[in-house]
């Protein structure tokens, strides 16, 4: 598989998970005069769904050091892969 293509599967599998992220967190509306919300689990959960539509977009790095002294990538993130192609596409 050429690695064009590969970079695209990459992508499309995360836009396609953050997109169910983005549906789950328009679930939740804001609304202060709503005694639903102010229970803190509200928020909480908000915040993890947030978190995870993050993490989609940034690179997961490790703890191990590469030869410059950067964290290796683990895993490249939403905007890393999306750069990627765009510089094979050029």
């Amino acid at each position: 598989m050429p690695k064009s293509k590969k970079l695209q599967q990459q992508i499309e599998n995360k836009l396609e998970t953050l997109q169910k992220l983005i549906e789950e967190i328009g679930n939740h509306s804001i609304n202060s005069d709503d005694p639903e919300q102010r229970d803190s689990d509200y928020y909480y959960d908000l915040e993890a769904q947030l978190t995870k539509a993050l993490e989609l977009l940034r690179d997961k790095k490790g703890k191990e050091l590469d030869d410059f002294g950067e964290p290796i990538v683990l895993e490249e993130g939403l905007c890393s892969l999306v750069d990627e192609y765009h510089s094979e596409e050029e």
